[in-house]
């Protein structure tokens, strides 16, 4: 589907459990891509869109994840001055970030904090679709807090049999007994050979590039069934450090 530029009305719903928001937009996209806010001065944001086109509800809507950067020229404004049917400029939808639904191959679905919104619709389009390509879910975050839809997670681990759940934490606190580390580093400790997967990953740019390095250099996976949005590894300010 061709980009389009489009001024859209907004629904805010700020979480209170976790520095993250979501931001209802009304717009059509494809499963797993992003798009654009445009900024008055001209500088843009780009965030994934966290909900399937079949799950878009009524009226239609797209779902974002937006991590409060205090600071942000973005964040600042969604988390203290945006307002319901205020209207921002965006644009897209961008990025190639789908389901490879003619493969059968088992899937490692990967994420770090806020990158767990395109996995999220994936997630949704498999439930939709029934496809049941064995799947391994990691979700990288420093705190328990910072898993903002744990539950949700969980629920989805627990309906989809094929589907397995690791949540890893880097600084875990007290009480903590899941995996903790680097989240990429979990994923080549359960498998050391990833010649016969597909890898979809979003995330912090250095635990993308991380994985892509990892994954094809020592657990040989083809570099070409390494799927990563290019903005993740290239607009670290415009999405995970200065949004």
């Amino acid at each position: 589907m061709p980009a389009r530029c489009l001024a859209c009305g907004a629904a805010v719903e700020p979480s209170a459990h976790s520095p993250v928001s979501y931001t209802h937009l009304d717009v059509y996209k494809r499963q797993g891509q992003y798009v654009e806010f445009i900024l008055r001065d001209g500088s843009r944001r780009s965030y994934s869109m966290a909900n399937a086109p079949h799950n878009l509800g009524t009226p239609p809507a797209i779902e974002l994840h937006i991590r409060h950067m205090p600071g942000g020229k973005f964040t600042d404004q969604v988390f203290s001055t945006l307002k319901e049917k205020d209207i921002v400029r965006m644009e897209g939808p961008f990025g190639s970030f789908f389901l490879r639904e003619e493969s059968d191959k088992p899937i490692i679905l990967l994420a770090s904090g806020t990158g767990f919104a395109p996995i999220k619709a994936l997630i949704e389009r498999m439930q939709q679709q029934g496809i049941t390509r064995p799947t391994s879910l990691y979700w990288g975050c420093r705190s328990q807090a910072d898993l903002y839809l744990l539950d949700w997670a969980r629920q989805a681990d627990a309906q989809m049999p094929h589907l397995t759940f690791h949540p890893v934490l880097s600084e875990p606190g007290e009480g903590w007994t899941g995996r903790t580390g680097f989240v990429h580093q979990a994923v080549m400790a359960d498998w050391p050979s990833l010649k016969g997967h597909q890898v979809y990953a979003c995330g912090a740019p250095v635990m993308v590039e991380s994985a892509q390095r990892d994954f094809t250099a020592q657990c040989g996976l083809p570099v070409d069934e390494f799927y990563a949005d290019s903005f993740t590894s290239i607009a670290r300010a415009a999405c995970w450090t200065a949004a």
